[in-house]
């Protein structure tokens, strides 16, 4: 990526510091913060406790959601006939998934044998795939245990559009992949921006779409699924 410039900075800054009485200043000093809270919040959790605070969390989300948001937590062994029972359950349709290596190497090739793959050389007829699609399934990339949120990092391959136009969907949430909050996850991606990966998109998705309520009518799956399912795995 081209660096940037940024012209005339210095006189910029010295002119507003001169209508505001003051020199203009050489650093920043950032203000002392006498707690940090956002870094106790789960703090010394071990990766299968992470992964309880996620499932009770998205528990929590389901209550508020209708029942329309569902976690389970599983095993590797079980992923391939979980995932097959999820994309059954609200009656047989098209499905729509990820070109995503890791699908075969964790043994759902079957499950997904009819499923529509993105193919991004494909344009826009993936856009219309995934429009008519009853199901989608997706990998949380990063998934956040305070929200029981999971993350959609842009990359060839993983179309924004297979994500919030399915009717029903179903992400895989491997344990690994589980920090506390959003502060941990805005870790990773800083370290992943200084190792020169800067996605064009990151999308933090929690729990099924619904509109605001306003006017006291809550209508959902306006800008996503309707339904979503959480299939957190404790051994990947």
């Amino acid at each position: 990526m081209k660096q940037g410039q940024i012209l005339n900075r210095e006189s910029f800054i010295s002119n507003i510091s001169s209508i505001l009485g003051r020199e203009m200043p050489k650093e920043v000093v950032h203000p002392g913060l006498s707690s940090k809270p956002q870094l106790e919040i789960y703090k010394g959790f071990t990766q299968a406790q992470l992964a309880e605070e996620f499932h009770k969390n998205a528990q929590i989300n389901k209550a508020g959601s209708g029942g329309k948001i569902d976690s389970l937590i599983i095993e590797k062994k079980d992923l391939a006939k979980t995932v097959a029972e999820k994309l059954a359950e609200h009656g047989a349709g098209p499905i729509i998934a990820w070109n995503d290596e890791r699908f075969a190497e964790w043994g759902l090739n079957d499950v997904l044998n009819d499923a529509y793959v993105w193919t991004d050389e494909k344009g826009r007829e993936n856009v219309d795939k995934a429009l008519k699609a009853s199901y989608g399934v997706c990998i949380s990339d990063i998934s956040l245990a305070e929200t029981a949120s999971y993350t959609v990092i842009d990359k060839l391959g993983k179309g924004r559009s297979s994500n919030f136009l399915p009717l029903n969907y179903v992400c895989i949430v491997p344990q690994s992949t589980i920090v506390p909050r959003l502060t941990q996850a805005m870790q990773k991606l800083h370290e992943m921006s200084k190792e020169g990966i800067n996605p064009a998109a990151i999308n933090f998705i929690c729990g099924s779409s619904s509109s605001s309520d306003i006017e006291l009518n809550k209508v959902w799956g306006v800008h996503g699924p309707i339904r979503l399912t959480y299939l957190i795995v404790s051994d990947l």
